[in-house]
């Protein structure tokens, strides 16, 4: 099999993250062309930062938009494709009647049906598609001003904008802030394209983000970069070879990846290297195949290692390119439980995230 046909079956075989892959999980994702492809991103990041953007952590996710026939539609997220709410009536109502009668929902429901009142505001009577983004700040969960800053926490991170800055005067006079991420053409659509140009969204009650691109060019260390490629090469029938699975175990990938997930939760990303095996043993993972795994790692013991360095080493070069953005003088300043930063940035062109995870832990 050539290498490009092996690289192929492999990415299709794994399937593995979200159509935004953390930059290291390429390491598994891909194997070793993954861990070239990471080098080269790392690469043009620190020559070329325009694509970079803010990965804003907004809640809760809304989609809204306009019907072929001009009627407004907002709904949350479990009610894309499900609820079409017209009225702010029904999208209160929706909330409301959906779960186990929480408490919380009543208040939601309120709140969101302000929301769908000034988007529906917002929003042009010729705009056809829908929208889908994460809201920052409403009339239930509004910003705050003092002493010439604005702060507001969606989420886990709270953002600092400047009053005096173009961002901070049109935030101080506005009641919602959502930040945008793709279009649909149509109602309920899983495949939609990347907005550029949110400018007719806005209102003087409404802030509509696009793409907030970091000013700042960082710097990288090409030498770590080279290591990064030097591993990969030395490594690559290891890595290769594992990530193919074997007969019961077709994708090796998905359960490193399960275990990624797990150990930046629990705040143990830097022992990855050590605690693949005693996180199998209390996980979901089947006893047949955690066996097929063990058996894997005894014919094939340099591939663990390789992969958990790789994905180690990348990680500590993607983590000084966020700490020097993190530090660079911008409109908006984020911290999360009081430390300096927020979810971290997206590379738009290599569909890559550039998150902390030695710091920051998803819901």
């Amino acid at each position: 099999m050539k290498f490009q046909e092996f690289r192929t079956v492999l990415t299709e075989a794994a399937k593995v993250g979200r159509e935004y892959q953390h930059l290291e999980d390429l390491v598994f994702v891909d194997g070793s062309a993954g861990a070239n492809e990471a080098a080269d991103i790392l690469e043009k990041l620190g020559t070329d930062s325009s694509d970079v953007a803010i990965k804003w952590d907004g809640n809760p996710t809304i989609y809204w938009g306009r019907e072929p026939n001009g009627e407004f539609v907002l709904v949350g997220k479990n009610g894309w494709g499900r609820n079409k709410s017209t009225s702010a009536d029904d999208l209160s109502n929706f909330i409301k009647s959906s779960g186990k009668g929480e408490e919380w929902r009543e208040k939601f429901g309120n709140d969101m049906a302000g929301v769908f009142n000034v988007m529906e505001a917002a929003t042009p009577q010729d705009f056809r598609g829908y929208v889908y983004g994460d809201l920052l700040y409403h009339p239930g969960k509004p910003f705050s001003a003092t002493d010439g800053k604005i702060q507001f926490t969606p989420n886990l991170v709270t953002y600092t904008v400047d009053t005096k800055g173009p961002l901070g005067e049109r935030i101080a006079n506005s009641k919602v802030g959502v930040v945008v991420h793709t279009k649909f053409d149509e109602w309920g659509s899983k495949s939609g394209a990347p907005i550029k140009d949110v400018t007719e969204l806005n209102s003087n009650d409404a802030v509509v983000l696009g793409q907030t691109y970091v000013p700042h060019q960082p710097k990288v260390d090409t030498k770590e970069v080279d290591n990064i490629r030097k591993t990969a090469q030395a490594s690559s029938q290891a890595i290769d070879t594992f990530l193919q699975g074997t007969k019961g175990l077709s994708n090796p990938g998905q359960i490193i990846y399960t275990y990624m997930n797990h150990m930046t939760r629990t705040q143990q990303i830097d022992k990855i290297e050590q605690g693949f095996f005693d996180w199998l043993k209390t996980s979901k993972v089947s006893q047949g195949q955690q066996a097929k795994l063990a058996e894997m790692n005894e014919s094939n013991p340099k591939a663990l290692p390789a992969m958990f360095g790789l994905i180690k080493t990348i990680m500590s070069v993607k983590d000084h390119i966020i700490d020097q953005l993190d530090d660079a003088d911008t409109d908006v300043k984020a911290t999360t439980a009081g430390e300096k930063g927020g979810e971290g940035y997206v590379a738009l062109g290599s569909k890559t995230k550039l998150v902390p995870r030695t710091r920051w832990q998803p819901n």
